[in-house]
């Protein structure tokens, strides 16, 4: 998988959490989903605050 897929999954399931987060989810698979895909981005260079910046971009629209 390159860098750019490894980014946009990461922001894909980070999306999901800050969706689950706003609905008062606080726990679960989606949440283990997310630091898994979080943690393979972050190896290929890309810092978690770049990560929700960019999940945080999309949920405001």
């Amino acid at each position: 998988m390159s860098d750019a897929q490894l980014f946009e999954t990461a922001v894909r399931d980070a999306v999901v959490v800050l969706k689950l987060m706003q609905d008062d989810v606080f726990t679960g698979p989606a949440y283990t989903t997310a630091d898994l895909s979080t943690e393979k981005a972050q190896a290929a260079g890309w810092t978690f605050k770049q990560i929700e910046a960019e999940a945080e971009r999309r949920v405001a629209k």
